[in-house]
């Protein structure tokens, strides 16, 4: 039985329209049974996904939490190694990426308790954490600063309005 998380990615995957491209990495053997760390030669992915649409690249980090706020652990890695989260490369990787014209590296998060959907920039990610000492990130901080994308609940499954979001984003400039 698939997480949560990689069900999240199947539906955002089965969200985005044939004429864009769409590619997931691949995830790390180092994901499969609960997570081995002590596994050699495991990359390190700058995203889960890219989208390349109208001249952009899209650079996104997806994840989903239960309630209004997720913990930022949850996006870091809750796992320290040499006294780091297993993710802030991936951060500061996404980071640099972002300073890039027409590449916009995001973390997306779907809510699942009330079943929204934000796009929040590497950057206001950053600034987060900078000027914040809180442990989560607020959906209010995800409804000021970030992008919500229109989520339509099917029988299992969800799709999101992928094309939207993309023409929202590639206009900002």
């Amino acid at each position: 039985m698939k997480n949560v998380g990689k069900k999240f990615e199947d539906n955002f995957r089965d969200s985005v329209s044939k004429d864009i491209f769409f590619y997931r990495f691949r995830d790390s053997s180092g994901t499969f049974y609960g997570g081995n760390n002590n596994l050699r030669f495991t990359p390190t992915n700058i995203a889960d996904n890219l989208i390349f649409y109208n001249g952009c690249l899209f650079l996104n980090e997806l994840k989903t939490h239960k309630g209004k706020s997720i913990p930022i652990d949850c996006i870091l890695g809750n796992k320290k190694k040499n006294g780091k989260h297993t993710k802030e490369k991936q951060i500061v990787d996404m980071y640099e990426a972002n300073k890039h014209e027409n590449i916009y590296c995001n973390i997306i998060v779907f809510f699942s308790d009330v079943e929204r959907c934000f796009s929040l920039d590497i950057e206001n990610f950053v600034f987060f954490m900078q000027d914040n000492d809180r442990k989560s990130v607020p959906i209010e901080f995800f409804e000021t600063l970030g992008e919500e994308m229109d989520v339509t609940k099917k029988k299992t499954n969800y799709h999101y309005d992928i094309n939207k979001w993309l023409k929202i984003i590639c206009k900002k400039e």
